[in-house]
């Protein structure tokens, strides 16, 4: 087993000038990262940046474009429950930053968490004015049944999840899922790999999770309002940095 932070590295909002070549899929690797209002390196840190935490069933994926807010791959998730923190709806779209940009160009930042088909998520979203992702750092988990007939929770990276506490998750050694992307079916879901009810059968089930995290928030109950929309006051290949621009927390809809 190992015992992985979330590391804030990643997660910088460090970006120049956004340069996009004519092909299939345009990687943007400058430390590409979820909006937060701090950087996160626990689950205490994350919980800090989270406005609620819901659960719902990927229904459709589609692509948007905008002068502003640019390329978006707009998730839709149905059946919501909000298990912490206030979100009444019963239907949420994510819409992250990435997406073909016209006929030739496809923006893609890997750094991002990529929602899949027909997959029930745990998500937590974000409390500030995010734009290019409104989950909480990597704090967004596929929900699979385990063994034992309980849902069970695997992370972006394709871990499943064995604990969590204040300071961070822990994770299997191996992935459960195989995480590489299908350029043809980018939205296709993972696939679980050989040998992944093993290590299944040893991961924390989706109630013990929740219990663990209404232990963390009693002492420091979540914050602010969830926004729908991405920020209107950035462009999207004209994004400062995390220095130029600090982020805000919400306080409203």
């Amino acid at each position: 087993m190992r015992y992985q932070k979330k590391t804030s590295a990643l997660r910088r909002l460090r970006f120049g000038r956004l340069l996009l070549a004519a092909a299939l899929m345009v990687s943007w690797s400058r430390g590409a990262a979820a909006d937060t209002l701090r950087g996160v390196d626990s689950t205490r840190e994350a919980l800090a940046s989270t406005a609620a935490i819901v659960e719902g069933n990927v229904t459709q994926i589609a692509y948007t474009f905008d002068r502003d807010a640019g390329p978006r791959t707009v998730v839709t998730l149905k059946d919501l429950r909000a298990h912490f923190g206030r979100y009444a709806d019963s239907t949420l779209e994510l819409a992250t930053l990435g997406g073909p940009v016209d006929e030739r160009k496809w923006l893609y930042i890997p750094e991002l968490p990529e929602l899949t088909e027909d997959t029930r998520y745990l998500v937590f979203l974000t409390n500030v004015d995010w734009f290019f992702n409104p989950v909480v750092a990597e704090y967004v988990f596929r929900l699979e049944p385990g063994p034992r007939g309980n849902d069970v929770l695997i992370d972006p990276s394709g871990h499943a999840v064995l604990g969590v506490s204040a300071e961070g998750l822990e994770l299997t050694d191996e992935p459960v899922v195989d995480t590489q992307i299908e350029f043809l079916r980018p939205n296709a879901k993972h696939r679980l790999l050989d040998g992944a009810s093993a290590l299944l059968a040893e991961a924390m089930s989706k109630e013990d999770f929740l219990a663990a995290i209404r232990d963390l928030l009693r002492d420091a109950p979540l914050q602010g309002e969830f926004r729908t929309s991405p920020a209107r006051d950035r462009v999207w290949n004209q994004v400062p940095t995390a220095e130029e621009e600090p982020l805000r927390q919400a306080d409203g809809q």
